[in-house]
């Protein structure tokens, strides 16, 4: 258990930090990142950053492949992060402003404007970015985070699957790959639900200290993704009660500051049962317990089939709470 209460930001992160930063008008870097900032090495650093002409046409493959530079890049030594250091000192991240990407501006809309983490500033924060399974989106993840913890590479960890540990403590970035996050198939998207729900012990850890809260932050990353990403948050609720929350800025408010949407979960204590005999990829056969009464709640009827399926809630909520498999 941590010794203080934890804040954690959960993030879905997309690929808006790049409509600028990869852009081939010096006046529109210049503008977005102000005409004191870095720009002028960032524009010519670009290929550096990411280079979309190099990308591999099979999608799956590309992301493998940045997910392999990753993994490097984030270890304590070698040539890859030796190389991302030395492109750090050139872009400085440190001095990006919060309107570059969705997500940096979702974070500093729920920290009364500021969207880095320091440390040693009293405020025990740290952020996980959910990032989609693209080689693009997950190298937008990466800059995104340098971003928040003000260039520093020590302080940003990345977990291609949940069995990677994670770094709990003030000021870390954790960059988080969710395989088939890429998705147009519910199939893959509940596939990818349940690699998420797989993260369960992490957010267990992160919550153990009775004061830890959980704010996920949905104005940015995969727009489909969204639904699934609230659907954990609600089964998350349903263990920690009010400790977790759910936020978005609207792109056209006025008021820079975020709203809380609702989440709704049922009580722990009355799960028990409620998803047992669905098969490992969220199928059932027979009605469901009790008439099938969460029916549009946690899984919904296929009339073709005739069979009943989990939706992204359900999975969540399967996965998170072993009892709701049990036989009623």
């Amino acid at each position: 258990m941590t010794e203080r209460p934890m804040t954690v930001y959960v993030a879905p992160v997309g690929v808006s930090l790049f409509d600028d930063l990869l852009s081939d008008s010096r006046a529109r870097l210049k503008d977005a990142v102000g005409k004191d900032g870095p720009w002028r090495n960032i524009f010519q650093e670009r290929d550096d950053i990411h280079n979309e002409k190099a990308e591999l046409k099979d999608p799956r493959a590309e992301a493998d492949r940045v997910s392999e530079r990753l993994i490097k890049e984030t270890s304590d030594q070698g040539t890859a992060r030796e190389s991302l250091e030395s492109l750090i000192e050139k872009i400085k991240p440190e001095e990006w402003p919060a309107s570059l990407s969705a997500e940096l501006s979702s974070l500093a809309s729920d920290r009364h404007g500021k969207h880095r983490l320091g440390i040693g500033t009293g405020n025990d924060e740290m952020v996980l970015l959910i990032a989609s399974d693209t080689g693009k989106g997950l190298r937008a993840a990466l800059f995104n985070a340098l971003a928040m913890t003000e260039g520093d590479l020590d302080r940003v960890d990345y977990l291609p699957d949940a069995d990677t540990p994670l770094q709990i403590a003030p000021g870390r970035v954790a960059i988080i790959r969710l395989s088939g996050l890429d998705a147009e198939d519910s199939d893959r998207f509940l596939d990818a639900m349940r690699e998420l729900s797989g993260f369960g012990p992490h957010f267990e850890k992160l919550m153990e200290n009775p004061g830890s809260t959980c704010r996920f932050h949905l104005t940015g990353g995969f727009r489909v993704a969204m639904p699934f990403l609230m659907a954990f948050a609600e089964a998350l609720r349903s263990l920690y009660g009010g400790r977790v929350s759910a936020h978005a800025r609207y792109e056209f408010s006025s008021s820079d500051r975020s709203i809380e949407l609702p989440l709704s979960s049922p009580p722990k204590n009355r799960l028990k049962g409620m998803l047992s005999g669905f098969d490992e990829n969220g199928y059932r056969n027979k009605v469901p317990p009790k008439g099938g009464a969460w029916e549009g709640y946690a899984y919904e009827h296929i009339p073709e089939t005739n069979r009943w399926r989990l939706n992204p809630f359900g999975m969540a909520l399967r996965e998170l709470l072993p009892e709701t498999q049990q036989e009623p």
